[in-house]
């Protein structure tokens, strides 16, 4: 009987290699998961920059019909206008230059409004009338910048 017994024992070793399948089904739906979820998760914004090539533009002439509308952000977060540059406007009257806004890109739908902030200015500010303007359905909404001069 000892005999019958040890053959069976022989029979049954340990086997000391690894089973790799499962493994690799745990990779691979990990893989699927992150390949799922990695465009939802992120967080960035996109943006579509502008090129610049070089483009020699024909000069138009600024007529009262296309002068453009500026709405300057001071350096404190007052408001003012090109139109009326000596007034300044605080959040109080943000409700009454946005109105106005409105009305002028309604009579012409060509004419450009730009707001510049100054550097100092609260970035929020100038982000906030821009967002009010598109908002409203101003669609000829630009932020106006300074090229940077180039040190030798």
């Amino acid at each position: 009987m000892q005999n019958g017994f040890r053959s069976n024992r022989q029979k049954k070793r340990l086997m000391a290699e690894i089973n790799v399948v499962p493994y690799v089904d745990v990779t691979l739906v990990l893989l699927i998961i992150f390949m799922v979820t990695a465009p939802i998760v992120q967080q960035a914004v996109t943006v579509s920059l502008p090129q610049t090539p070089e483009v020699t533009k024909k000069m138009i002439p600024v007529t009262e019909e296309n002068k453009p509308f500026v709405i300057t952000v001071t350096e404190d977060g007052m408001y003012k206008t090109s139109e009326q540059p000596e007034i300044v406007l605080s959040n109080k009257d943000l409700e009454s230059l946005v109105a106005e806004v409105i009305a002028r890109s309604q009579l012409n739908q060509e004419q450009a409004i730009y707001i510049q902030g100054d550097r100092r200015a609260p970035y929020g500010k100038v982000v906030h009338i821009f967002v009010l303007l598109k908002a409203n359905g101003v669609e000829n909404v630009s932020l106006m910048t300074e090229p940077e001069l180039v040190k030798p």
